[in-house]
């Protein structure tokens, strides 16, 4: 099988004929057709701080949608063959605490397809079989690529922030997990904000504005008068994370969902004073897969409008533009 392989150098990738993985007995085989690029996939590709981790040589990869090929012949999931779908990437252990009180995003043991092991950035991928959501025959497999970061966004505005009609949410980044929060929230009949930097608007921020978000750039000074119940933080900023705290109304909340290269400093007695409340939010947990796939279905042609496709062979600039910042969600497709 064709695979698109990040060496050991920084940014490098190849194209390279791997054997196709073997299913074990509680794996299954899947035929990747589209796979999308996350800002994890970057942070690995460019050897960030933080992500000593990963191996290398590796293929990336964890936000992919598909179908079952092929699996083990003692399998007990033979019912899944040929069916289309897409995957979780996290394995857990299913032993520690916070697996064992439902909280397996947040395993102590926690291991990343992509990530850890290879990934859907090659034609085909074996992956755990409970790993699986079936997706319905309305949803193309572009947008059904999108899956994984919908349900990052589903996560934080259901679970985590439990938004509520007509309240006022500011989203900090228009980056992919960005926009996707700004969206989930505006579903739930939110008054959302999303802001970014000038230099966003023609690849990223004007994207939000079709789907009646409002937008705001950084930089403008005059657009900050307005105070926000909640403020989901996506920028990866840390002056962006430092300086949203002032754009909340007391009894605020405010919600870590973006990672950090550099240290944050928070101005705690603002936050004391205020009685802002702090929360992180990462990953998500099995049904926030099913919410996600109900919203992609629902919105599916508007939000065909945010992908940017790029056939394998093409994978290394689908991470150039992504780094570039040219375009908001890069996927790559490969060859049918």
């Amino acid at each position: 099988m064709k695979a698109l392989v990040k060496t050991k150098a920084v940014n490098e990738f190849k194209i390279e004929e791997r054997q196709i993985p073997i299913p074990e007995k509680d794996e299954v085989l899947i035929k990747v057709e589209y796979c999308g690029v996350c800002g994890s996939d970057l942070h690995a590709a460019s050897h960030a701080e933080g992500y000593e981790f990963v191996p290398k040589p590796i293929i990336l990869g964890h936000e992919l949608s598909g179908y079952v090929a092929e699996m083990h012949s003692e399998s007990k999931n033979k019912d899944l063959l040929g069916s289309r779908v897409v995957v979780e990437p996290g394995v857990s252990c299913n032993t520690c605490e916070q697996c064992l009180s439902g909280r397996k995003n947040i395993c102590s043991n926690l291991r990343v397809l992509g990530l850890h092991f290879d990934g859907g950035m090659a034609e085909y991928v074996k992956v755990k079989a409970d790993s699986l959501h079936q997706i319905p025959a309305t949803l193309p497999s572009n947008i059904a690529a999108l899956t994984e970061p919908m349900s990052v966004a589903v996560h934080a505005v259901q679970k985590v922030a439990n938004v509520k009609k007509n309240q006022n949410v500011l989203v900090q980044g228009c980056g992919v997990i960005g926009f996707l929060v700004a969206f989930a929230a505006k579903n739930r009949g939110a008054n959302v904000t999303i802001s970014g930097l000038k230099k966003d608007w023609d690849h990223r921020l004007s994207h939000a504005e079709r789907f009646g978000i409002e937008t705001e750039f950084a930089e403008d000074k005059s657009a900050k008068g307005k105070d926000f119940d909640i403020i989901f933080e996506c920028s990866g900023s840390p002056l962006a994370a430092e300086s949203g705290v002032f754009r909340l109304k007391k009894g605020g909340t405010y919600i870590l969902v973006a990672l950090y290269e550099q240290e944050v400093r928070f101005p705690v007695n603002i936050m004391v004073r205020g009685e802002i409340k702090m929360l992180s939010s990462y990953g998500y947990v099995r049904n926030d897969f099913q919410d996600a796939i109900h919203l992609l279905n629902e919105y599916q042609e508007q939000l065909k409008s945010i992908i940017s496709a790029y056939p394998l062979e093409d994978g290394s600039f689908a991470f150039l533009d992504a780094k570039q910042q040219k375009v908001l969600k890069p996927v790559i497709k490969m060859q049918l």
